[in-house]
């Protein structure tokens, strides 16, 4: 017997055919399947919604997904300025200056007449005008406070006039009980929600609860663009239900219009849950559970911040102080949900050493405040806090990845091309990427631009080494290695938008390539098909 759910979508007979896109209907033959795709392809996704207690809404994979394959792409349901930004342009989003126009209608500064007429400037727009006057911006290239209400107004514009938008964000979590005891509930009643009453009017319109209610949506909801200058944020209606992890199976990206794409960043299996990273996955665990605390209303007990090891990456760790030691020093869990100043003591893996919470807040506050001092740019310095920190913290603590990330992409950079970097340099810039890809494959498997980046440098650190070994064969085997590793840096970027610095390396690295191959093609002939 055929369940209920293996039923042609078509005609309703038994059907054994899965659709391949997300394995949630069924067909009884390809006819039936070429003619109900029309219907279905809106619906055909490799993921379900799913709703439980703790998690609410999200998403479940209905099918294996294999790495780089789409998962969602979708365009904002709203989008508008970051709450703290300079004056921007309300209809592309990018900053304006003392030269840019007034819209004729409403007096907000914009960057062109084609900005004027834009869409998403309607919403404020329309209620300054229904106001009776102009606003006048004068200060520009510095925080200006009229702006942290403009993406909340475009919302309660929704609730407004645009109902069947307002049913997909009235459905966002805003965590509104959670926030009225924060000292930023109260900032945003007086600062946005008082702003639009009695700027806008619209005290007999909006109730304080419905506008801080979206207030709620945007903090909780909004994804950072950083398409323009300074990025935007924007609300997505599917992408909010992406569950968080520490070390997501998914990873996000943007088009080029600001649409966001997810990306399964590792192998996911049908029935597992579909995640993203909410915070900065570079982040030590004490800092990125606090910030999602702050942002998002929730501690994280993800698997990554349940493990104080961080899956053997030690990456938040410290060595120990006994210099006759060669052990770790990590509190015995990260888990401790309140704010509270005293931490737990930190102890030693190997030996019986033990550092207060305070006495590890010193150190890291000390090295934390030398690395925002830095002068940044410099391979020099950046070798030399390598060195200095390495007696004090694990070799893949976040603050070292932080510099050495920085390292391999300043060698060769700084000085204008990789053939006048000395060889120790360009060697160290080889084992440094090699490096930072073993971590990030085992700590941040899912994020892959990251790595993409790396092994754009790490195929030119290749290459470099085997034209300096001298012998054809070592830079042929260099040549091919550097091939496959650019290859590779190609498949994980081609899809990041122009505006990126991703997008920009995509597009060096399929010149590398095309030059690439041609220094093959020259080798093959000089050498025949087996110079090994």
């Amino acid at each position: 017997m055929y369940e209920e759910a293996k039923k042609c979508e078509v005609c309703q007979k038994q059907a054994s055919h899965k659709c391949g896109g997300c394995h949630n209907v069924y067909y009884c033959c390809k006819e039936h399947q070429r003619s109900g795709w029309k219907s279905h392809k809106n619906q055909c996704r490799p993921y379900k919604v799913c709703t439980d207690d703790i998690l609410g809404r999200h998403l479940v994979a209905t099918k294996d997904i294999k790495p780089g394959d789409l998962v969602l792409q979708e365009p904002p349901l709203i989008w508008g300025p970051a709450q703290v930004t300079v004056p921007v342009c309300l209809g592309c989003g990018t900053a304006v200056d003392e030269n840019s126009r007034p819209c004729s209608k409403c007096g907000w500064p914009m960057c062109s007449e084609i900005c004027e007429k834009a869409p998403s400037h309607i919403p404020e727009c329309r209620y300054t005008v229904m106001r009776g006057d102009k606003v006048s911006i004068r200060n520009f290239g510095m925080i200006h406070p009229s702006y942290q209400s403009i993406t909340v107004l475009r919302m309660l514009y929704q609730k407004q006039f645009l109902p069947e938008v307002w049913k997909k964000i009235d459905l966002l979590e805003s965590h509104c009980e959670k926030m009225k005891n924060t000292q930023k509930y109260q900032q945003e009643r007086i600062m946005i929600s008082q702003f639009i009453q009695r700027f806008f009017k619209l005290k007999n319109v909006f109730t304080e609860e419905e506008i801080m209610k979206a207030c709620g949506i945007v903090m909780v909801n909004s994804h950072e663009v950083p398409l323009t200058n300074p990025p935007h944020i924007s609300i997505y209606e599917r992408a909010s239900m992406l569950e968080h992890s520490c070390s997501a199976n998914c990873s996000k990206s943007f088009t080029d219009a600001g649409g966001l794409m997810v990306r399964a960043g590792s192998r996911i299996q049908k029935g597992e849950h579909l995640s993203i990273c909410y915070t900065d996955p570079l982040w030590g665990t004490p800092s990125r559970r606090h910030h999602l605390q702050e942002s998002k209303l929730f501690w994280c007990a993800c698997a990554r911040c349940v493990d104080p090891t961080e899956f053997q990456t030690y990456f938040s760790a410290l060595r120990c102080q006994d210099s006759s030691c060669e052990g770790n020093l990590l509190p015995k869990s990260f888990i401790d949900n309140t704010t509270n100043e005293k931490g737990p003591d930190w102890f030693c893996d190997r030996c019986p050493s033990v550092l207060s919470s305070y006495s590890v807040q010193d150190i890291l506050e000390r090295i934390g405040k030398d690395l925002a001092e830095m002068p940044k740019g410099s391979v020099r310095e950046c070798r030399s806090f390598v060195r200095t920190y390495s007696e004090l913290l694990h070799k893949n603590h976040y603050y070292l990845t932080d510099v050495k990330i920085a390292l391999s992409e300043l060698i060769g950079q700084e000085d204008d091309c990789i053939a006048e970097v000395c060889d120790e340099e360009v060697e160290l810039k080889a084992r440094v990427c090699r490096e930072l890809i073993d971590l990030m494959e085992r700590l941040i498997p899912g994020e892959k631009r990251v790595k993409g980046l790396i092994l754009f440098e790490l195929h030119a650190a290749i290459m470099e080494v085997g034209k300096r070994k001298g012998d054809p064969e070592s830079f042929y085997a260099a040549l091919m290695s550097s091939r496959e590793i650019l290859s590779e840096a190609i498949e994980i970027l081609k899809y990041e938008p122009d505006g990126l610095p991703e997008g920009k390396i995509y597009k060096q690295a399929v010149t590398n390539l095309h030059d690439l191959e041609a220094i093959l093609r020259t080798v093959h002939k000089t050498m025949g098909d087996n110079p090994l």
